[in-house]
């Protein structure tokens, strides 16, 4: 490959907080879940990072034991990362805003969709090489 293989989470992270600086200022009823999406937006990238390395090391793994134990905890930890955040939030901020709750989940799985397709493409280079 070309580029580094992670480029497209970066571009759509860059995306999503600058489509919510742009919401910030135009939406005046969107000031109160700004921050949460922000830190949420932080908290998916962070996460999706952390299990994107596991899931090269995974697919760089010799064994087939290697390749299914990178899997499975790259998925663990960005499921515990994603629930422990929101669990964070429903206990230490009140009120609880559904609708960031939603939208964080909205972004949780425009991430693993990026992240999926991005580790697909990476495996099979991996197999034709």
């Amino acid at each position: 490959m070309s580029r580094k293989p992670f480029s497209p989470i970066n571009l759509i992270f860059i995306v999503i907080n600058s489509l919510l600086v742009f919401l910030r200022f135009s939406i005046t009823d969107f000031a109160a879940i700004f921050r949460v999406l922000i830190v949420g937006n932080l908290v998916l990238f962070i996460a999706t990072a952390l299990s994107f390395r596991l899931y090269v090391k995974g697919i760089n793994a010799t064994g087939t034991h290697g390749f299914i134990r990178g899997v499975y905890s790259a998925m663990m930890l960005k499921m515990v990362i994603c629930i422990a955040a929101v669990l964070v939030y429903a206990f230490g901020f009140k009120p609880v805003d559904k609708i960031a709750v939603a939208v964080f989940f909205a972004l949780y799985f425009i991430y693993t969709f990026a992240e999926i397709k991005i580790i697909t493409r990476l495996n099979k280079e991996k197999k034709n090489a």
